[in-house]
């Protein structure tokens, strides 16, 4: 009697072929959709608001200035505020045995800015990495690093943004989901101490993909951390004196300089800014962030104005400042990539000095 052997079912071919086909055009469906569609349904949601807002009938008579005085040094202090954070990641570069100069990093850091407005934020770590990552164990650093340095600037904002909103004399609970946003805050700050803890899995993996015989990466340190987050604060509220300016340079009369004011524009621009990164899918975070600074400005601005108008300055405020910070960054960029005279990012020589060969 002949063995009896298992009888395996193999689908046929063609059905292997349209299941490969099928998943395959849903990966394309949702990077369109992620990608372009909702991008473009968001920016056109908030654009017909903000028109909506800037064409109420009440609003003919209402008057703003344009004091463009405030608005370059509200420029620089965005510039500012970068460099702090670029600078961060040039000392996790070289405490990583990456030694890069600090020129070197920031106009890496600055090049790679133009990334940030294709949707999905990574292309902000692959400029980098293609500027300064000459080799695999490069690439791999800079990778890394320029995600850390990422997470540590979003997790000071969120850290800024719990601390400081519940102290601002505001009607916040008049904004829909407020009692949720706390929450994400909370999640956002706690994100880099995550990554701190899970370095060692991430360098493994790492060396992993560069081969056994690759240098060994150090682990990262909790000073250099707290370092981060204390620059990246730093920043958070040089941003806020930026908005303070914008604001002065836009509504139709200037007000005194008061510290509460700098602590609730730079509770204004920290949660502003991180939502723009968490709607990773819009090119620069355009919406979000824009949408986040006229809610909370509009109740900044409402107890000194009627809300139409306050409103309706907020709009503009916000459209100002996306203007006054992306010029600023374009010129700064141009000006980088021009500059010639940046030395390059020094390595260790390959060929020893003839002084030794001759020895």
């Amino acid at each position: 009697m002949a063995d009896l052997q298992p009888v395996t079912h193999h689908p046929p071919p063609a059905t292997l072929a349209s299941y490969n086909l099928s998943m395959l055009n849903w990966r394309r469906l949702a990077r369109v959709f992620f990608r372009y569609l909702l991008p473009a349904v968001i920016i056109i949601v908030v654009g017909y608001k903000f028109y909506d807002i800037l064409s109420k009938p009440e609003l003919r008579n209402a008057t703003y200035a344009c004091r463009l005085g405030w608005l370059f040094p509200a420029a620089l202090l965005y510039l500012i505020t970068h460099t702090l954070w670029a600078t961060f990641w040039v000392l996790l570069l070289r405490h990583q045995g990456f030694h890069s100069t600090y020129p070197t990093g920031w106009r890496a850091y600055f090049v790679s800015q133009y990334g940030k407005y294709i949707p999905g934020k990574v292309w902000v770590i692959l400029i980098r990495m293609v500027m300064l990552g000459a080799s695999r164990k490069d690439k791999t650093i800079v990778g890394v690093t320029a995600t850390y340095e990422t997470l540590t600037s979003m997790a000071a904002g969120a850290i800024l943004g719990a601390i400081l909103l519940p102290l601002l004399d505001m009607n916040l609970q008049s904004i829909e989901g407020f009692g949720a946003l706390n929450y994400v805050l909370i999640v956002v700050a706690l994100v880099p101490l995550s990554l701190g803890l899970m370095h060692r899995t991430v360098v493994r993996i790492a060396r992993r993909k560069m081969g056994p015989d690759a240098e060994k990466i150090p682990n990262l340190n909790l000073l250099l951390l707290i370092r981060g987050l204390v620059q990246a604060a730093a920043g958070y509220f040089l941003l806020g004196l930026s908005l303070w300016m914008t604001v002065q340079a836009i509504r139709p009369d200037t007000v005194a300089f008061a510290w509460n004011d700098l602590l609730r524009m730079t509770a204004i621009a920290s949660i502003a800014y991180v939502a723009g990164f968490l709607a990773f899918f819009l090119p620069g975070g355009v919406g979000a962030r824009e949408y986040v600074i006229v809610v909370l400005l509009t109740l900044e601005l409402e107890p000194e104005l009627t809300r139409p108008i306050a409103e309706k300055l907020a709009v503009i405020i916000s459209l100002v400042l996306r203007v006054v910070w992306t010029t600023a960054e374009a010129i700064l960029i141009l000006m980088l990539l021009l500059y010639r005279y940046i030395p390059g990012v020094k390595r260790p020589s390959l060929i020893p000095p003839a002084k030794e060969l001759a020895e």
